[in-house]
Order: C-alpha cells, then sequence, then structure tokens
C-alpha cells in the first residue's frame, strides 16, 4: 500500500481527486481511495477485518497530507527514456506552442492536464544528452508514460510552478511569436524593396 503522497504516480493522484469529487459519503469516499492505492477493488476493503481496517485509513488520511516546496526538476525520466522539459519560450517549437497552449487554455484545468501539458513540452534526449526531434503524433503514448510512470514527488512541483508562471509564460510566447511574425514581415518588405517590387498599399 502507498503510505506517502510522494509515492503516488499522476494517474493515481488524478482518481483520487476524482473519487473526491464524485463520492458523498465519506466512509465509501476512503475506502474507495483506500482501494485505489492499494491496487484493489472496493469489495477488497469492505472485506478487511475492522481493525485493520482503521489501521489502513489513518495511514490513509497521510497521504493527503501534500509537502509544501519542493524543487523543480525539468529533467524527467519515464518509459526506458530520459525527457527534458523546455519550458522557455525561446526553446518551443512552433508545433509545441500549440499543443501546450490547447491544455494551458483554462487555467482551472491545468492539474488534471498536467501529464498532457508535460508531454507537449518534453523532448526526448538520448543516453548522450542530444536531444531528439520532437514529433506531435506521439503526444498521446507520451502523456500515457507520464501519466501512469511519474510520481508526484516530481510533478507537484513543476505543477506549481506552472500555475504560478501560467500567465506569465502564455504572455510572453504571444509577444515572442508577435514580435517573430513582424519581424518576418519586416524582411519580406526589404526585400521587395530591394529587388524594386515593392509593396502595394
Amino acid at each position: 500500500m502507498i503510505t506517502s503522497y510522494d509515492q503516488l504516480t499522476i494517474k493515481q493522484y488524478l482518481q483520487l481527486k476524482l473519487i473526491a469529487e464524485l463520492e458523498s459519503d465519506p466512509l465509501i469516499r476512503k475506502m474507495k481511495m483506500l482501494a485505489e492505492v492499494s491496487g484493489q477493488t472496493l469489495e477488497w476493503a469492505e472485506a478487511l477485518p475492522i481493525g485493520e481496517l482503521v489501521s489502513r485509513l489513518e495511514k490513509l488520511d497521510r497521504i493527503a497530507e501534500i509537502p509544501e516546496g519542493g524543487k523543480v526538476n525539468m529533467k524527467l525520466k519515464a518509459g526506458g527514456k530520459k525527457w527534458i522539459l523546455k519550458w522557455r519560450t525561446q526553446d518551443l517549437l512552433g508545433s509545441q506552442y500549440i499543443d501546450s497552449m490547447h491544455f494551458l487554455k483554462d487555467e482551472t484545468k491545468i492539474e488534471k492536464n498536467i501529464h498532457n501539458v508535460l508531454a507537449s513540452i518534453a523532448v526526448e534526449v538520448n543516453w548522450y544528452g542530444k536531444e531528439l526531434p520532437y514529433d506531435g503524433n506521439n503526444h498521446k503514448e507520451r502523456a500515457e508514460t507520464f501519466k501512469n510512470e511519474l510520481k508526484m514527488a516530481q510533478v507537484y512541483p513543476i505543477y506549481v510552478f506552472f500555475c504560478e508562471y501560467y500567465k506569465t509564460l502564455t504572455d510572453n510566447i504571444q509577444t515572442y511569436l508577435m514580435a517573430e511574425a513582424e519581424k518576418v514581415v519586416k524582411e519580406v518588405a526589404e526585400h521587395f524593396e530591394t529587388s524594386g517590387v515593392g509593396l502595394q498599399p
């Protein structure tokens, strides 16, 4: 049985949140959560001797104690591979921007989509540290791998980071893209001027 918040995977954490939101009966809610962190069914929890059930439920209460702080580590290991998170504006590809903004557009859903956000900005690196090309077609597979394997001990500080800097990040990205677009328009205009064609008003 998982006895610490840090040991939860993203999938288990999201499932516990869902149970907490949907189950109104406090005892059934705790028993469902106990079954989830134990990798068992509700029937298993219901069949436990009362002494053991109480003991396990007490441990379950400690799981809910989310640790404060935590180091933000932008390097991940999942699916037998190494990944690096490219969160800085200048490091993102256009396709990564589109993918990540799809999951960041609603600030209230960042938590539920943290594995999708990570999959959008993660780039695989080989064992020599060389970055491999980003492939948006593998997003779903990446997201599921992160959801099933990454522990909240590493993910939660990243989630807090995105929540705190969400607006700044999105504003910076949009400003950067606008600046790049203006730069391209200027270069095209200069090209036409030097070639003698000129731009029509």
